[in-house]
């Protein structure tokens, strides 16, 4: 009796290919289902909504691309001196991002007399950061992807402070996007009943002088 010693492992691979493409078939089918059904109870203006805040996103995102492309480039064909020039710029700006240091620049201040709860003011820093906001201020406060705004009895509070209207919301960023997005929400706190008033102004030149502190890291050791 002969056995069969004959490779088995294109079948193998043949095999695990399928299975791959298998799950990936029935994962994409399972979320488009679970879009589908998120989206169906929603009403138009919602969906307009969300339909604006994803062109949005995708243009902020075609922008960092071409904005990192430009880098790279940079970096291949420049000596240390761009190296160096580059690794500056980028930790300012990762401070800046963190609120560790003032910022001056074009940007938006929106004024609302509104009984806001957290929810409001959460929702108002994410219209800013979708609208292309590199720093944000919120009734004298920045605040950063890190902070906590929530409700402290009657109040509200941001990271651990106090806050309270009326309110005022600054930001800094790309002046075409802050301006959308700041008519974007005060025609739509305009129909919110709760509001006494709301408005916005552009500046070509903002300041936002709060920062925070920096914060040390915290970790535990294993043993």
């Amino acid at each position: 009796m002969s056995l069969d010693r004959r490779p088995r492992a294109p079948f193998v691979t043949v095999g695990l290919v399928v299975l791959v493409v298998t799950a990936l078939t029935v994962i994409q089918v399972r979320s488009q289902a679970e879009v589908a059904r998120s989206l169906s109870g929603q009403d138009n203006a919602s969906l307009a909504f969300l339909i604006d805040d994803l062109h949005s996103s995708n243009d902020q995102l075609a922008q960092e691309e071409q904005t990192l492309a430009g880098q790279r480039d940079a970096l291949r064909s420049g000596g240390a001196s761009v190296v160096d020039a580059q690794l500056s710029a980028e930790a300012q700006r990762l401070r800046i991002i963190e609120g560790l240091e003032p910022v001056t620049g074009p940007g938006v201040t929106i004024s609302v007399d509104a009984p806001l709860n957290e929810i409001d003011l959460q929702d108002a820093v994410n219209n800013l950061r979708n609208g292309g906001a590199e720093a944000i201020i919120v009734a004298g406060r920045r605040v950063v992807t890190g902070s906590v705004i929530r409700r402290l009895g009657d109040g509200l509070e941001i990271d651990g402070q106090p806050a309270e209207g009326p309110w005022t919301f600054s930001a800094v960023g790309d002046p075409a996007q802050l301006a959308a997005a700041a008519d974007l929400m005060t025609r739509s706190l305009r129909a919110d009943p709760r509001v006494r008033s709301a408005g916005y102004l552009l500046s070509p030149a903002l300041t936002l002088t709060a920062t925070l502190r920096l914060r040390p890291f915290v970790y535990a050791l294993s043993q």
